[in-house]
C-alpha cells in the first residue's frame, strides 16, 4: 500500500473507532468516501483498507449488513469524486469503476448502492402497498406475523402499525413503515419470519431495510399535538409501549439510536426516552431539547431489571401493568438545558466603550508568559531542562524574586503537578533550586504545592469507542481547590500524562483542553501545560514542531519552545568547552497577548550538591558573552590594515579555518586572541563571520598564485574611517 493511501486508511479507521452514538453511520460513510477518493492511487490496497474500516465499524457495534450498505454508498461517491495527489494518479474510467465495485461486492466488503433515492423509496412503497394489514379478521393470511407478535406479548389490535408480507427475501416477514413528516412512507424494515412465527435469516441477517430509513420514523398511538411523546429504538418496543400507554401517548420508533438524535419533537413537548443500556441519554436528550422548551425524561429498563434491556423485554418479563408503571416513573434526564432568551444571550449589543483607561489591565503573573485566566504552553524535547526551569519559575512566583531575570508581576501560591517524575525527584530539584538561589523555608512554606508520581492519576478526558468523555468531576474539583487555596499559577508536566486520548485528534484535544481552560477561567489562575516536540532531524524546533493536534497550540495564548544549544554551536558563539555544557535557548513560539521577545533567552543547567551528598541539576539565568567585548572600531580598523597588507605582500588570506594562512590567525594576533586555543579560535571565527556580514571584511573567490584555481579568500570590505574609529 502506498504511504499516502496508508495514511488515509489509518485516519479513516481512527475516525470510525472514535465515533460516538448517533454519529457512527455518518462517520463510517465519511471514512468510506475518503477511501473511495483515493482508491485509484498506485499501489492502493483497497481490499485491505475496506477490511480494516469494516472491522472498526463492527468494533463499535454496527451490524454487518448496515456496514456494507453504508460503506458501499460512501465508497462509490468517493470513486466518483477522485482526488489526485500525484500526476501519475489516474482516476478510474467508468468501466474500471464498475468492475471494482463488482469485485468488492463479490468479496463481501460492501453492498452496491446503484439505486437512486427515488427508486429506493418507490420500491419500499410498493412493498408496503402489497403487504397485508395484521388483524384477527384475516388471521389465516397473516398467521406467521400473529404468532410472532403474540410470542412477544403484543396483541393483534396493538399491531395495526405493522403489516405482513407473505414473501420477501425468501419467505414471510412482518414489516414496519418509516414515514417522513408528511406521513408518507419512505422506507420499510422487515423482520424475517418462518411459517411458525420464529425469526429466520437470509444471508445471515434477520432484519432488512428498504428505501430511506434515516430521518424517518414510525408513529403510532395518539395523534394529539399535546399528547406526551415516548421514543423507542425498535418497532417491537414501540408496539409494546403503545399497548401499555393505551392510546394516551404518541409513540415514535426511530429505527436505531441515530434516529433518536435527529427526531424533532414539537416545542414544549413532554418526551420520554426508552433507553437501551448503551444509549448516551445525555447526548440524545440535549439533541431533542433543541430550544430549551422540551421536557425530557428517561426510563432505562436495565436499571429496573438487569435481565432486561428494552421495553419489549420488560413487557414479556413483567407484564403490561408493570411496563405502564415503569413509563409513568420515568425520571428527568440530566441535560445541559438551553436557557430561555431572557436569562441568556440577548445580542446584538452596541459597542459603547470609549475610554481605555477604564478597562482593567491584563493580570500578568510572570513575564509575558503566564496570565490569569489563560492557558500557556511550554514544549521541548526530553531531558533538556524544562521541568527544572518550571520549578525555578514557580519559586520566582512564590517568592516574588526575578530568579531568571523575568519580571514577577504578581507573587502568589503555585501548584506544580508532575505526572512523570517521582515525588522524591521533584523534592530533590526544589531543594537544589532553593539552595542555589538562597531561598529559605519560610519563604515558600504554605505557598508551594507539589503533586507528583508516575502512578498519580489526573485525566481530563478519556477517548472511548463511543467518543471523548470529559472528566467534569476533576474540572469541578480543581476549580474549587484552586479557589480555596488562592493559587495563582498551575503547571501540568507533561500534558500527555493528563489525558487518555489520541494526541493527533483535534476534536479530542479540544475537549481535553476545554476542561483546563474552564478551570483557568473560573478559578482565575494562570496555567502552563508542558508538552513534547516531534523529532526535528537536528533542526531547531519551532511552535510547528509541538507534538500532536494543532488545537493544543490554538488553545494556548502564549507558547515557548526550548532548544538545546550544542557544544559546537556554543563554541561558534565564542564559549569555552565547559561553558557550553547544559545551555538551552527559550524562544517565543506564540505570543497572542504580548509582543514576542526581541532576542533569544538562554538558560543553563548547573549541578548543585544538596545535603545528602547528591548533585542535582537546577536551572539558572545565562547570558551569552558579547563577541565584541573589548573589541573597538579602532581594533577593527587595525585588523583591516593587517588583512590588506597581507594581500599586498603575498596573496589574500584564506577563508578556510583549516588553511595555514587563515584570516583568523591574523585577526586573532591583532586582537590578542590565541587561535591555538579552541574557544578563542571559535570566538575569532565568529568575529570574522560577523565582520563579513557587515562588510568590514569581504569574502571573494580569487585565483591562487600556486595553480591559478579560484579559492575562497577574505579581503578588506568597506574601510572604517578615522571618525568612526574615534581618531
Amino acid at each position: 500500500m502506498s504511504a499516502y493511501f496508508d495514511k488515509v486508511t489509518e485516519t479513516a479507521v481512527l475516525d470510525v473507532q472514535a465515533a460516538g452514538p448517533g454519529l457512527r453511520n455518518a462517520t463510517l460513510n465519511k471514512a468510506a468516501f475518503s477511501l473511495g477518493r483515493h482508491a485509484h492511487m498506485r499501489s492502493a490496497d483497497v481490499n485491505r483498507a475496506l477490511e480494516e474500516v469494516n472491522a472498526a465499524a463492527a468494533g463499535i457495534g454496527l451490524p454487518a449488513h448496515e456496514i456494507k450498505a453504508t460503506v458501499g454508498s460512501g465508497f462509490k461517491r468517493g470513486l466518483e469524486n477522485p482526488r489526485t495527489v500525484d500526476e501519475s494518479d489516474t482516476p478510474f474510467q467508468p468501466s474500471e469503476l464498475d468492475r471494482l465495485i463488482t469485485r468488492l461486492a463479490t468479496d463481501g466488503l460492501l453492498v452496491r448502492d446503484d439505486e437512486q433515492r427515488e427508486e429506493k423509496v418507490a420500491k419500499a412503497r410498493a412493498a408496503w402497498a402489497s403487504a397485508v394489514p395484521i388483524s384477527r379478521d384475516n388471521k389465516d393470511a397473516v398467521r406467521p406475523a400473529l404468532r410472532y407478535i403474540n410470542s412477544r406479548n403484543i396483541a393483534a389490535k396493538s399491531a395495526d402499525g405493522a403489516r405482513f408480507a407473505p414473501s420477501i427475501y425468501g419467505g414471510p416477514a412482518i414489516i414496519f413503515p418509516a414515514t417522513n413528516q408528511a406521513g408518507e412512507v419512505t422506507g420499510i424494515q422487515a423482520v424475517l419470519l418462518t411459517q411458525d412465527g420464529e425469526k429466520r435469516t437470509h444471508n445471515g441477517i434477520s432484519k432488512y431495510s428498504r428505501g430511506v430509513i434515516a430521518g424517518s420514523v414510525m408513529e403510532i398511538g395518539s395523534d394529539s399535538d399535546t399528547a406526551p411523546i415516548i421514543i423507542c429504538e425498535g418497532p417491537e418496543d414501540a408496539l409494546s409501549v403503545s399497548q401499555a400507554a393505551e392510546g394516551q401517548a404518541k409513540v415514535v420508533c426511530t429505527f436505531g439510536k441515530a434516529g433518536m438524535s435527529t427526531y424533532v419533537p414539537p416545542r414544549g413537548a413532554d418526551v420520554t426516552i426508552c433507553a437501551d443500556p448503551d444509549l448516551d441519554v445525555k447526548a440524545v436528550g440535549e439533541a431533542l431539547n433543541y430550544d430549551g422548551s422540551i421536557r425530557v425524561h428517561v426510563v432505562r429498563f436495565s436499571d429496573l431489571d438487569d435481565q432486561t434491556s428494552d421495553a419489549n423485554d420488560y413487557l414479556r418479563e413483567h407484564g403490561q401493568e408493570a411496563l405502564k408503571k415503569a413509563l409513568a416513573m420515568a425520571i428527568p434526564a440530566e441535560l445541559q438545558v438551553a436557557q430561555e432568551v431572557e436569562g441568556a444571550f440577548q445580542g446584538p449589543t452596541a459597542y459603547n466603550m470609549w475610554d481605555a483607561a477604564t478597562l482593567p489591565p491584563r493580570q500578568w503573573v510572570y513575564g509575558q508568559h503566564y496570565l490569569r485566566s489563560f492557558v500557556s504552553l511550554l514544549a521541548s524535547a526530553g531531558g533538556v531542562g524544562k521541568t527544572s526551569m518550571q520549578i525555578v519559575e514557580a519559586l520566582a512566583i512564590v517568592t516574588g524574586k526575578p530568579l531568571l531575570g523575568e519580571t514577577v508581576h504578581e507573587s502568589g501560591k503555585v501548584w506544580l503537578i508532575n505526572l512523570e517524575d517521582p515525588l522524591e525527584e521533584m523534592q530533590r530539584r526544589v531543594l537544589a533550586a532553593m539552595q542555589h538561589y538562597g531561598i529559605k523555608r519560610e519563604e515558600i512554606e504554605g505557598r508551594l504545592f507539589i503533586d507528583a508520581g508516575r502512578d498519580f492519576q489526573m485525566t481530563f478526558a478519556t477517548q472511548t469507542r463511543d467518543g471523548v468523555v470529559p472528566n467534569d468531576a476533576l474540572v469541578e474539583y480543581m476549580e474549587r481547590r484552586i479557589a480555596e487555596e488562592g493559587i495563582v499559577f498551575v503547571t501540568i508536566d507533561p500534558w500527555v500524562g493528563a489525558v487518555d486520548i489520541s494526541e493527533n485528534d483535534n476534536s479530542a484535544m479540544n475537549t481535553a483542553v476545554a476542561g483546563v481552560r474552564r478551570v483557568a477561567d473560573v478559578a482565575n489562575c494562570a496555567f502552563c501545560l508542558v508538552h513534547h516536540i516531534r523529532k526535528t532531524n537536528g533542526e531547531d524546533a519551532t511552535a510547528d514542531a509541538i507534538r500532536g493536534a494543532g488545537s493544543l497550540l490554538s488553545a494556548a495564548r502564549a507558547a515557548r519552545v526550548i532548544n538545546k544549544v550544542s557544544e559546537e554551536d556554543a563554541n561558534n558563539l565564542g564559549l569555552r568547552g565547559e561553558e557550553a555544557r547544559g545551555i538551552f535557548r527559550v524562544d517565543d513560539g506564540k505570543a497572542n497577548l504580548a509582543p514576542p521577545a526581541t532576542e533569544a533567552v538562554y538558560r543553563k543547567m548547573v549541578g548543585v550538591q544538596i545535603a545528602n551528598g547528591e548533585y542535582v541539576g537546577t536551572c539558572t539565568l545565562f547570558k551569552m558573552p558579547d563577541l565584541f567585548d573589548g573589541v573597538t572600531a579602532k581594533d577593527a580598523m587595525r585588523c583591516q590594515k593587517a588583512v590588506g597588507i597581507a594581500a599586498q605582500e603575498d596573496e589574500p588570506l584564506r577563508a578556510n579555518v583549516q588553511a595555514k594562512r587563515w584570516v583568523g590567525h591574523t585577526v586573532g594576533e591583532e586582537l590578542g586572541l590565541d587561535t591555538a586555543d579552541r574557544a578563542e579560535k571559535s570566538r575569532v571565527a565568529a568575529i570574522v563571520r560577523k565582520w563579513i556580514e557587515t562588510d568590514v571584511l569581504r569574502a571573494e573567490m580569487i585565483p591562487s598564485g600556486r595553480d591559478g584555481r579560484d579559492v575562497p579568500c577574505v579581503v578588506v570590505g568597506t574601510w572604517i574611517t578615522g571618525d568612526e574609529a574615534g581618531m
